[in-house]
């Protein structure tokens, strides 16, 4: 999908808070619509879709299981070291999920540091294997690719017929093209498509790149409770100068990417350009005519 880089005559407005504003009211409307979708099919099919409203955790002291004794094994405790077992049940709207913790205290430490290991369990007590495989991380990626996906078709369709989202609606904000009339389907996919591709992209780099460098991770030889015992034994402190830097990189792009056109460009963004669109009060212009076929 391509699109040309068109210039308007004028440059518009920046407009830049009641866009922002019109953004952060759309995200929720949306967001609000698929969890009223998203919870009743959690509740009946069990699938964690990423939705957690009233969420809550309670623990319980475990007192003897086989995991416990399974703990005990894998990681003695040291001189000065006590450990606590809890069977723990984190729930929300449509999803329970029950695991065991086992934390390990430093009492001689003034800081009180601790450690802990910890998994899923079934409902009769017995630990569920971690994915090593890389395919939760998958499958949540594509989840969360997906609802992206309807929200820019959505976005896309609603401006292609010549209304308003309802951030931009509450904003008094309409997007036309550069020739000041109702943008086609293909200008405004394009547009919707290049706002989240590069957050998209980064987003995507930096869970692999977590989830492949998770301190103890490399020692998991399976996903069996006993070598994640061993990894949390072994756990290492993660590099958190790299993670900052890795942070100040995304926040570094990101403002090139969505601020820095507006003090170049003024009105217009990068996805704007690119898509030949720009963003204009809608009761300082005449209403438009009906959608151009393309």
């Amino acid at each position: 999908m391509t699109a040309g880089i068109f210039m308007p005559t004028t440059r518009p407005p920046r407009l830049f808070w009641r866009r922002a504003v019109a953004f952060i009211v759309d995200i929720a409307v949306f967001y609000s619509i698929l969890m009223v979708l998203a919870l009743p099919l959690q509740a009946v099919t069990g699938w964690n879709l990423g939705f957690y409203l009233g969420q809550s955790t309670t623990c319980e002291v475990m007192g003897n299981s086989p995991l416990i004794r399974e703990v005990e094994t894998g990681w003695p405790l040291a001189d000065g070291e006590t450990r606590t077992n809890q069977i723990c049940l984190n729930s929300s709207i449509g999803m329970r999920q029950r695991f065991f913790i086992s934390t390990v205290t430093k009492t001689a430490d003034a800081n009180g540091a601790s450690r802990f290991v910890s998994i899923g369990i079934d409902p009769d007590g017995n630990a569920i294997p971690l994915d090593i495989s890389g395919t939760s991380t998958a499958t949540n990626i594509l989840l969360q690719l997906f609802f992206l996906a309807l929200f820019v078709l959505a976005a896309a369709r609603i401006t292609a017929t010549g209304r308003r989202t309802p951030g931009k609606a509450l904003m008094f904000l309409r997007i036309l093209n550069v020739a000041r009339t109702v943008p086609s389907f293909r200008q405004c996919l394009t547009r919707e498509i290049w706002k989240f591709l590069p957050s998209c992209l980064l987003g995507i780099a930096v869970t692999i790149h977590a989830a492949q460098n998770l301190p103890g991770l490399s020692t998991l030889a399976s996903g069996e409770f006993s070598d994640v015992i061993r990894a949390a034994r072994d756990m290492q402190t993660p590099d958190f100068g790299t993670l900052f830097a890795v942070g100040v990189a995304a926040w570094l792009l990101g403002a090139l990417w969505w601020f820095g056109p507006f003090i170049l460009w003024q009105g217009q963004t990068i996805y704007d350009r690119l898509a030949g669109c720009i963003v204009l009060r809608s009761d300082a212009i005449e209403d438009q005519s009906t959608p151009s076929q393309h």
